[in-house]
């Protein structure tokens, strides 16, 4: 068989993995949208196996390449190849661990996971990554190394951020790779440091305009990190600091839905008991209240749920003014308002109110919590 078919039968391989490849990433269940920018490799990769194809084709069986540089083109292939199929691997394990752990959990696990796979994808030795805050302060950091005290991690993280390769990598926010850390003076070698570091590669996890974290990559000989495994890595981080605000976003989410549940059991507990007359409004209708409210309008608690609105039961003097305040309070969520106000009384009588009110969410629309009672009532003294 000559150089010619073995080649043809290699491209073809290739081409058969790639696109089982794109299948498995496309078809993984819940994976986020943003993973799938990992497809451009893959299509570009698939492209130049394509156009070889179509050149082999159109000359009637005969590479238009000098054979010996198409070898080099399909072993570069076949290492980008599997370079994608750990990143495909990376991203299915990431999926499954969103739906098992949360939190800080979750944040741990998945920086420990990303690091192995990018030193698996990139050969290093070891590798770090170091998260930051606003101010570019390092609030935790992953190690490949073992056997490191607390102190010493701490005494490694500022002096690294202080002057070395990742401090450069911060400033300048971009990717940055020492083919040679004898002749960088941006690399720093620690005191008694038990690894031998002959090149670097470290890259930053950027979200909009801020630095979430920097992974960095090391590996005994110099010039290891050699295209494309700069961009592969870079792609990791950008997946990353996508990982990094989903986690926060969810920490967040979590602490608000607590307080959710916590303002609904209080306001649910508001209307189920007597010691204050508490009435729920939405759309300009009371929708629920309870029997103390209820008794200052003279009405039964179901008579006044059934009025097509609140207009019949509010002083005409005060209507605009009431209506007014409800319709800030949505603007101002946060904010307790208090309002005097009249109501009509089933005998006819208007009696003077004095009401404090706060937007809570009633069946997911906006309403109003108000507790009320007469001027001279006892609504505050509680």
């Amino acid at each position: 068989m000559d150089n010619q078919t073995l080649l043809k039968e290699a491209l073809t391989d290739e081409l058969g993995s790639l696109y089982k490849n794109i299948t498995q990433l496309t078809g993984v269940k819940s994976l986020p949208e943003d993973d799938l920018q990992l497809l451009r490799g893959l299509v570009s990769v698939l492209q130049f196996a394509t156009q070889q194809m179509t050149q082999q084709q159109a000359s009637g069986g005969k590479l238009t390449a000098d054979v010996t540089a198409l070898r080099e083109q399909v072993a570069q292939l076949q290492q980008d190849n599997a370079a994608y199929k750990k990143q495909l691997q990376w991203i299915q394990d990431r999926v499954a661990l969103s739906r098992t752990s949360t939190g800080k959990m979750q944040l741990k696990a998945s920086l420990k996971q990303t690091l192995d796979i990018a030193l698996e994808i990139s050969g290093a030795d070891s590798g770090s990554v170091f998260l930051l805050n606003n101010a570019n302060v390092v609030t935790d950091c992953i190690l490949t190394r073992s056997g490191t005290t607390e102190r010493e991690r701490q005494s490694l993280v500022g002096q690294v951020l202080e002057k070395g390769l990742a401090s450069w990598v911060v400033e300048h926010r971009k990717a940055e790779t020492i083919a040679d850390t004898r002749l960088d003076s941006r690399w720093v070698n620690l005191p008694d440091q038990p690894y031998k570091v002959g090149s670097a590669l470290c890259v930053p996890m950027v979200s909009g305009n801020r630095i979430l974290g920097l992974m960095t990559l090391t590996h005994p000989e110099p010039k290891h990190f050699q295209p494309p495994m700069p961009e592969l890595i870079g792609a990791m981080a950008d997946q990353m600091a996508l990982v990094l605000e989903n986690i926060k976003f969810q920490a967040k989410n979590h602490v608000q839905e607590t307080l959710l549940k916590q303002h609904q059991e209080f306001c649910r507990q508001l209307l189920t008991t007597e010691t204050v007359g508490t009435v729920l409004l939405q759309n300009k209708k009371i929708v629920q209240i309870n029997g103390r409210a209820a008794k200052l309008f003279g009405q039964e608690p179901d008579d006044l749920m059934g009025l097509t609105s609140i207009t019949s039961v509010i002083a005409y003097e005060d209507l605009e003014r009431l209506h007014t305040t409800l319709s800030q309070c949505h603007g101002n969520p946060q904010h307790i308002f208090a309002i005097d106000f009249g109501i009509t009384h089933k005998s006819g009588q208007v009696i003077p109110i004095t009401g404090q009110g706060i937007a809570v969410v009633f069946h997911e629309e906006p309403a109003v919590m108000m507790v009320m009672d007469e001027m001279d009532g006892d609504l505050f003294k509680f």
